[in-house]
């Protein structure tokens, strides 16, 4: 028997050290580092790590591209991406995500098209979670939904102030 074949005597339950148990702890202890996720209790983290899925981008690929019906979010595991805002004549990278990264959270939210497109800048490993797990979850534990809620609006209003920042300079009344 492989050791990911192995469980616990007559249980089905995968002993530790299984190929599944180390999975799902690796990826608790992605999620346990990032903001929308840090500070849940451990079993709610663990629901969130099973639901979570695993994908590969190899560089110069993309993730998804702007314009896209979008229904994931994803965290970067290893390698590093680029958010690339696409226009008629041409595009420009807005942020590099590097590990520990999450994005994509509006997609987990609302039924909305993605701003954006996300190409490998190297070969890339995401954790992603789908809309509906991630709603299914909200429901069982309704007392997550303000914590999270939180954390995604105070980027959305941080994105919005560095626009404007940006845009100040161009903007100026006499």
């Amino acid at each position: 028997m492989s050791s990911s074949e192995e469980t616990t005597k007559g249980s089905g339950i995968p002993e530790e050290g299984t190929e599944h148990v180390c999975e799902l702890d690796r990826n608790v202890e992605i999620l346990r580092r990032v903001d929308t996720f840090a500070g849940l209790p451990l079993e709610r983290l663990k629901v969130y790590a099973l639901l979570c899925h695993r994908l590969r981008i190899e560089k110069g690929q993309f993730l998804f591209q702007q314009g896209e019906p979008a229904d994931k979010a994803y965290v970067v595991i290893e390698g590093k991406a680029q958010i690339i805002r696409q226009y008629e004549d041409h595009s420009f990278i807005v942020h590099e995500l590097h590990p520990g990264d999450f994005f994509g959270g509006l997609a987990l939210l609302a039924n909305v098209k993605r701003l954006f497109g996300v190409r490998a800048a190297e070969d890339l490993e995401l954790l992603s979670i789908d809309r509906e797990s991630f709603r299914k979850i909200l429901r069982q534990f309704p007392e997550l939904i303000e914590k999270i809620l939180d954390v995604m609006i105070g980027r959305i209003v941080a994105t919005e102030e560095k626009l404007l920042e940006y845009h100040i300079h161009e903007c100026v009344i006499h």
